[in-house]
């Protein structure tokens, strides 16, 4: 092993690298599943954001900082230490507990009386909130810009196969889903772009957004040939 890399590995675990990496990895794993829950439709996509990463960055860095509070603590440095940490912080994040800071009032004799507690779960789930509506516009901008691929790329008759397709690919092509396709297709009171945004909805809602964009990739090729 070359010298630097045994430089960094003896720094490493010179400050219980090890052990905070334990930590985070709890944290960011339980951050996670929390975004795979908020978002069961696009779980994928959704962890894919940088919402979510936002999420995983800050659970995982006060995640540590606690650890490195409690070391001082114990004499103990054992990977126990670190899943024990780990675990206990999570379930602080979404219990009742409380930090007390220093009680702001102007009059000196109620400082001592009255405090203004902040529930740690509920600066949790105020994060959680902003990460939450960040992942949900960056997938709202994502599905904007597959509609306006797919409307650029394909024909209504291409986009009414494809519904068909999914619709057969999913045990879905009854004759109830066929007459709403067929419907999209005749209908002439609706413009011919409100025909195809409602079809790619339909694709969308039912084969997601992978399926829509190998559909783009597919029929670009095809014409190429």
């Amino acid at each position: 092993m070359p010298a630097f890399l045994e430089s960094a590995w003896a720094w490493f675990q010179g400050v219980h690298g090890v052990l905070y990496l334990v930590t985070a990895l709890i944290a960011i794993v339980w951050a996670a599943s929390e975004v795979i829950v908020g978002s069961p439709e696009r779980p994928a996509q959704a962890l894919w954001t940088w919402g979510a990463w936002l999420l995983f960055l800050l659970n995982a860095l006060f995640a540590c900082l606690v650890l490195a509070a409690s070391m001082p603590l114990t004499e103990s440095t054992s990977i126990w230490l670190a899943l024990g940490v780990g675990l206990s912080w999570q379930a602080m994040l979404r219990g009742g507990i409380n930090i007390q800071p220093l009680p702001i009032s102007s009059v000196p004799g109620e400082q001592a009386e009255k405090g203004l507690g902040v529930p740690l779960n509920e600066l949790y789930s105020r994060l959680q909130t902003f990460c939450v509506g960040q992942i949900q516009r960056q997938l709202m901008g994502r599905r904007i810009d597959v509609i306006e691929r797919s409307i650029q790329a394909l024909e209504a008759a291409e986009l009414a196969h494809l519904a068909r397709l999914v619709s057969a690919a999913l045990g879905d092509a009854t004759a109830d889903a066929e007459q709403y396709i067929r419907r999209l297709e005749t209908d002439t009171e609706l413009s011919p772009e409100r025909k195809e945004i409602l079809l790619i909805t339909l694709v969308l809602d039912k084969g997601g957004e992978g399926t829509l964009r190998k559909a783009i990739r597919r029929y670009r090729r095809q014409r190429r040939t």
